[in-house]
């Protein structure tokens, strides 16, 4: 289980050598991640998304606060276990998807080669192909492939359909419950809340880099009988 407790992450700016003003990436944020499940951080742009899912990979620093790993503090063993693709190209230049494959295989003994061969088929991507030639919703697509195929325990995507047409964002949808485990975690940022809405297992909005409202999405549309988009609306607008 990933465990946020209390996290805050600030950031002073500085005008003319003199400070001016605090911001918080991050305020006082707590939430747990359990494993079997697809969790959702949302929230609108500049909420504090992308802060903490690079708070959780141990990339930022936080101002104070804790995160733990299956309750150990983040080192770079638990690389092993987490796997972070970010909203922006992750490929070497001039490589095919084929090197890219051998590039994760030579690092990464978890790799599946199987698996690969069926996401690829899915996503009509040939091993042979340049990526530096591809459009963006097909390297988006490479991305989700190295993502799933490492079996990593803990996947976390930060807008990863970026590109994608809806048809295939719905295929890579339904398929993503089909490839986790009971022992993985799937952890993601998106706007594409439609797609997302009916494999999400739990969700966590932030605004404003504060937590506005946690829920087991299920739960929360038999009791409520709002959609996901619903609530963003409610927490994230309604002062």
């Amino acid at each position: 289980m990933i465990r946020v407790q209390n996290l805050t992450k600030k950031y002073r700016n500085h005008t003319g050598g003199r400070s001016s003003c605090v911001k918080y990436a991050l305020d006082n944020v707590s939430l747990d991640i359990k494993e079997g499940t697809i969790t959702a951080i949302l929230g609108l742009n500049g909420a504090g998304k992308t802060s903490l899912l690079k708070s959780i990979m141990g990339f930022i620093k936080p101002t104070r606060g804790s995160i733990t790993i299956d309750d150990q503090r983040l080192s770079y063993h638990l690389y092993k276990k987490m796997i972070y693709v970010p909203d922006c190209p992750t490929h070497f230049p001039g490589y095919r998807v084929q090197d890219m494959i051998d590039f994760y295989k030579d690092f990464y003994e978890t790799w599946d080669d199987h698996k690969a061969d069926e996401m690829l088929e899915l996503f009509k991507i040939n091993r042979n192909d340049y990526i530096d030639s591809m459009s963006k919703g097909n390297i988006a697509k490479v991305k989700l492939v190295m993502a799933f195929c490492l079996n990593m325990k803990y996947i976390i995507l930060d807008e990863p359909f970026g590109g994608i047409d809806v048809f295939k964002r719905k295929e890579f949808v339904s398929m993503m419950a089909q490839y986790m485990s009971d022992d993985q975690a799937l952890i993601l940022t998106t706007h594409e809340i439609d797609d997302i809405e009916s494999v999400v297992d739990y969700v966590h909005i932030l605004n404003d880099g504060r937590l506005v409202a946690s829920f087991d999405a299920e739960e929360m549309r038999l009791h409520e009988g709002k959609s996901i988009l619903d609530k963003i609306r409610e927490v994230s607008f309604d002062d």
